[in-house]
């Protein structure tokens, strides 16, 4: 009875979405190219029979960054294609692939759509990174003999609850997948407890702990470190939505009365945020310069470009994660972990939250509700040197404990692919 309604109502999902591209292309212009790939027509260039990734934005194509080099390094699955939701995983795709993957974006999840897109590319099997749930997609791949596998899965309780308030969705959609790989065992407990069946569940930890700096990487922070900060002391403010902006500015403006030096490097999570930052920052009788600029000494940088958060961490002595102060969910927190940097973060890490657990576990991690306690803790960190080292330390020790989810990924997923072709 659910999926005959949500059928009904997915004709309509084409035009509410096209007014949403559009309204959001205001801001993002990007969102207004390409239209015709969301209604399931793909480029000329897009090979039959690939391998189909689905990534939804640059997070995920990031997390399947090794899993894909490890494809197309395989003569049995070299042919893949990525399809992404948004135009920073589509820049993503893009920057890490190049040609040697086919990219569009993914259709809109009404029949015609689906369907025109299956018949246009005829994938061999199809890969939905995280958790993409979508009635008519798993539907018709299931109609047209495709496995699906959802990789790196997670799932939080709140997620799971939801789920079972539509039970008799969320069961016609499970018995569309064939496997599920798992982060960690309380997502394989929740997809359980959905009705998946357990022998088709694997538990491999996250592929977001495999993150690796590469030399270019490094170079980049440290040439970043000695361009923008020399001997200042330096604080990053990593994927901010409205709302943890002030909240960052305020918590930079009460530090600067005991550190007048300090840099704040601000990220906003999304990049046409810009200019509302720089409105804040001056609200605030702080000085801020672009990340694409020419560089000048200032309070505040603000990076309007996206692809280079990681580098940045290395930049940074003290690193606050977004997405946590304002119902979102939080960001990944490995990044900054990598670098061996200690983390600030709010409490809302509903996307993250084994992995949270981990940083927290080892002291490296600390909670914060508001200004008040972001600038003390930030200043408490920034005053003590040894302390800085130990928690950096431990952030580093724990993404080397928790690293090898891709090697156990790609090996399952090896053998899953041979027996869907």
């Amino acid at each position: 009875m659910v999926y005959t309604f949500y059928r009904l109502i997915s004709s309509l999902i084409p035009f509410a979405a096209t007014l949403n591209l559009w309204r959001r292309s205001w801001r993002e212009p990007d969102y207004r190219i390409r239209i015709t790939e969301r209604f399931g027509f793909v480029p000329p260039h897009v090979k039959h029979g690939s391998f189909w990734i689905h990534a939804v934005s640059a997070g995920e194509v990031i997390a399947a960054e090794a899993l894909v080099n490890q494809l197309l390094t395989n003569a049995e699955s070299s042919q893949v294609l990525i399809t992404t939701t948004t135009p920073s995983g589509s820049a993503e795709v893009t920057r890490r692939f190049g040609e040697r993957v086919d990219h569009c974006y993914m259709p809109y999840d009404a029949k015609r759509c689906i369907r025109r897109f299956i018949n246009l590319t005829r994938p061999r099997a199809l890969i939905l990174i995280e958790t993409e749930l979508w009635p008519n997609l798993l539907n018709i791949t299931r109609q047209e003999g495709i496995d699906v596998c959802l990789l790196n899965a997670r799932l939080s309780a709140r997620s799971a609850r939801r789920y079972h308030f539509v039970s008799s969705l969320t069961k016609r959609m499970l018995n569309c997948i064939s496997m599920i790989v798992s982060q960690y065992e309380d997502t394989a407990d929740r997809f359980r407890k959905l009705g998946f069946p357990s022998e088709h569940i694997h538990v491999t930890g996250n592929i977001k702990f495999d993150r690796s700096i590469s030399e270019e990487t490094q170079r980049s922070a440290e040439l970043g470190r000695e361009r923008w900060c020399g001997e200042r002391p330096c604080w990053l403010a990593a994927s901010t939505h409205p709302g943890e902006d002030e909240v960052v500015l305020e918590a930079h403006v009460r530090a600067r009365e005991t550190h007048p030096d300090l840099l704040l490097v601000l990220v906003p999570r999304h990049p046409h945020r810009t200019h509302d930052v720089e409105v804040l920052a001056s609200t605030r009788s702080l000085t801020t310069a672009r990340y694409s600029d020419v560089f000048q000494s200032v309070d505040v940088l603000v990076v309007d470009q996206m692809g280079v958060l990681l580098e940045m961490c290395g930049v940074a002595d003290v690193a606050f994660i977004g997405g946590s102060l304002e119902g979102t969910g939080g960001h990944n927190p490995v990044e900054p972990a990598v670098f061996g940097v200690p983390m600030l973060m709010g409490p809302d890490r509903m996307n993250f939250e084994e992995v949270c657990a981990r940083f927290v576990d080892s002291g490296c991690l600390t909670t914060v509700h508001d200004e008040d306690e972001l600038a003390s803790e930030l200043l408490g960190l920034l005053n003590d040197p040894d302390l800085r080292k130990r928690q950096g330390d431990a952030a580093r020790l724990v993404v080397y404990e928790n690293r090898g989810a891709a090697e156990r990924q790609f090996r399952i997923v090896s053998g899953w692919l041979h027996d869907a072709s």
